[in-house]
């Protein structure tokens, strides 16, 4: 079980390298919502690359956690005010950024020693990244055609990894120091499935970065 455990951990880096390749590959071909998502894969490989190399040398990382997750909703929530234009949603995002970004800041604690994490803050993205891909389904639902094919479309398989990520991960987040209090085992054992639910996520990024690029006209 432990191996399985340290193969899961180890392997989750494989595809957010997969996902970042597959936008480096295929950059000029990419519209601006797959750059931005290019960026977010990127990022997320550099802040992996970074906790690891301190967690091989036996130093503590889960200060990365914060700083990564406010990276993260920047470029979803630029991703969806693109693509949402001119709804509700993409009218919102400026203050929903602005306050996510502020509370964040205000909340973070540079100590390098804490083996805590920052579970209102990975809620709080999760509630809101929620929001927006229910946002997106919505207006999919309400305007789908027989003629269009949604599985060609890369937006809907960044919305389906992040409802299906989010979704799952929600528990995670709220419960995880809490189950770090209890065993260090089961902690472990928590955090493999979050791994899974992270490889599921960037595989279907991947996917995204793949697929054809759909070009919107834009509405201010």
């Amino acid at each position: 079980m432990e191996a399985i455990q340290h193969f899961i951990l180890e392997f989750a880096i494989v595809p957010v390298i997969g996902a970042a390749l597959t936008g480096l590959l295929r950059y000029r071909k990419l519209v601006l919502m797959q750059r931005y998502l290019l960026l977010l894969t990127l990022l997320a490989l550099l802040v992996e690359v970074v906790s690891r190399t301190l967690m091989y040398y036996k130093r503590p990382n889960l200060f990365l956690a914060p700083i990564d997750t406010v990276l993260e909703f920047v470029l979803l929530a630029f991703i969806y005010r693109h693509e949402l234009r001119p709804g509700v949603i993409s009218r919102i995002v400026p203050v929903l950024l602005l306050g996510f970004v502020l509370g964040s800041a205000l909340t973070y604690s540079p100590r390098l020693d804490t083996r805590q994490f920052s579970p209102v803050q990975h809620f709080t993205e999760s509630v809101l990244v929620l929001g927006f891909v229910v946002a997106y389904f919505q207006r999919e639902i309400t305007r789908q055609s027989f003629s269009r094919r949604l599985e060609r479309e890369p937006m809907f398989w960044v919305s389906t990894g992040l409802l299906l990520y989010f979704l799952s991960s929600m528990f995670i987040f709220l419960s995880s120091n809490y189950i770090l209090s209890l065993s260090t085992d089961l902690s472990r054992n928590v955090w493999a499935v979050h791994a899974l639910l992270y490889i599921f996520l960037n595989t279907l990024y991947a996917v995204a970065l793949w697929l054809p690029g759909q070009r919107h006209t834009i509405v201010t």
